[in-house]
């Protein structure tokens, strides 16, 4: 992709591709902040129901509150855009119909996403998702009404699922046998199946987070989350069940991600996972010898050349698998990348290729009794973990993003995935509607019908 090339341009045009943000938290401010460092690429558009957030994520790249448009109003907006004006508002339902030429969603509401992107494409609008807690859930259905309306949708660059997708795309490309990929979290160092709230509130008051969000990292959600995206994209399945995660550092990636047969934690090659990362003595997450924050991917090189080479650039491996690693995700300042990639060159980053190849499902953290509420990731009752989706229709497993405010209505037992007959499920959402519409038209894929797709 010749970024600098097509972005010189659009500014040498003074045609900047106009860019609408959906929230303002910590990670799309840095991404805003990115992009108003950029030539050719504006940030028009910031919508947050906090408007001091959007405002502030304004002030801070230079442009005063003074200047801006606060308004819900479609046609003053589109006026004001037209004049190259910048916008705050706190209506996501807009969004679609502003005069903007891509959307990035990172609310993390699985129905905010949801809508978001279902009126983005209906509206011939890109949509970048750094929402991957939608895709995992309505990522194939989504994924194909872009297609039909020729736009892209897509998961973004910088984060986890886009490095790692593209990091198969490189190593696969070059020919190697892909042997697992995954991420290694430093929250991790501290992984509690059982986190809530309550547990976790101590460190995320020192860390300045939220608790749920702490949680959701915590209790390895996130990961199972990110980890199903990479999967249906890259048609890299889990080799179990929650996936195998032990205590590895770089050394150890290419001693544990192989076969079974050969002293390793794996029945099948190819496959995603995660690893928590090294401690030092004083209980601290060893940054040395881990891969924390970044991500892996062990390939199987059976080549004595090839062998020879990697072994002479001095890359960690045992026997003829080799580890390759990013110590770090730059999810702030990349999420730029898949906007240019989408607008300029309708090319997405990380989509569903393989369909819905992994699904997320849930497990309670504790008995739940009829008439409980389940709240959804981050909270005291469910956590996320990862399966083949086939597995997961075949056992009536409920996808864990509609388990939002799902009231439980036979016990479900500590530990136990929660399955349709035990839930009533909040079904006047747009996240709902979309999944039983891609549960009519797109099946699971099958262990039989990756290695068709994979020929």
């Amino acid at each position: 992709m010749q970024l600098r090339k097509k972005l010189k341009i659009r500014a040498d045009e003074k045609n900047p591709i106009r860019v609408g943000w959906v929230g303002a938290g910590r990670m799309l401010t840095g991404a805003i902040t990115q992009t108003a460092q950029m030539k050719g690429i504006h940030n028009s558009v910031i919508c947050d129901l906090r408007q001091e957030s959007a405002i502030r994520a304004f002030e801070i790249n230079g442009v005063p509150r003074q200047s801006l448009l606060i308004s819900d109003d479609v046609n003053e907006i589109n006026v004001a855009l037209r004049k190259g004006k910048s916008v705050v508002t706190s209506d996501c339902k807009i969004m679609a119909d502003l005069n903007l030429d891509c959307i990035v969603e990172g609310t993390g509401n699985t129905n905010v996403g949801a809508d978001v992107a279902y009126r983005c494409i209906m509206n011939k609008k890109h949509i970048i998702m750094l929402n991957v807690e939608t895709d995992v859930v309505i990522g194939p259905i989504l994924n194909q009404m872009a297609q039909a309306a020729g736009v892209v949708y897509s998961v973004s660059s910088g984060d986890e699922p886009g490095l790692i997708t593209e990091l198969v795309d490189r190593w696969e490309g070059l020919g190697f046998k892909i042997v697992a990929v995954g991420k290694t979290p430093s929250s991790l160092g501290k992984f509690d199946p059982y986190a809530t709230p309550e547990t976790v509130g101590a460190d995320a008051a020192e860390l300045e987070v939220n608790p749920h969000f702490l949680v959701t990292f915590r209790d390895a959600t996130k990961t199972a989350i990110e980890m199903s995206c990479i999967s249906n994209a890259t048609g890299l399945p889990v080799d179990m069940r929650g996936m195998h995660g032990p205590v590895a550092g770089i050394e150890e990636m290419a001693q544990n991600f192989r076969l079974k047969s050969e002293g390793g934690l794996l029945d099948t090659l190819g496959v995603v996972d995660y690893a928590i990362p090294l401690k030092n003595p004083d209980g601290s997450i060893d940054f040395v010898n881990s891969v924390s924050p970044g991500v892996f991917i062990v390939i199987r090189a059976d080549h004595p050349q090839i062998q020879a080479d990697l072994q002479y650039f001095d890359v960690v491996h045992t026997g003829e698998y080799y580890t390759l690693y990013t110590p770090y995700h730059l999810v702030t300042s990349e999420i730029p990348l898949s906007i240019v990639s989408a607008v300029e060159y309708n090319e997405p980053t990380v989509v569903p290729t393989y369909g819905l190849l992994t699904e997320v499902i849930g497990l309670a953290k504790k008995d739940l009794k009829p008439g409980d509420t389940i709240d959804g990731g981050g909270g005291f009752t469910v956590r996320a973990v990862n399966d083949w989706a086939y597995i997961a229709k075949k056992e009536n497993l409920v996808p864990f993003g509609l388990l939002d405010n799902a009231r439980v209505i036979k016990t479900v037992k500590k530990d136990e995935p929660i399955t349709f007959d035990k839930v009533e499920l909040k079904q006047d959402t747009t996240i709902y509607q979309l999944r039983m519409l891609q549960d009519k038209l797109i099946q699971p894929t099958t262990p039989d019908q990756l290695k068709e797709m994979k020929k």
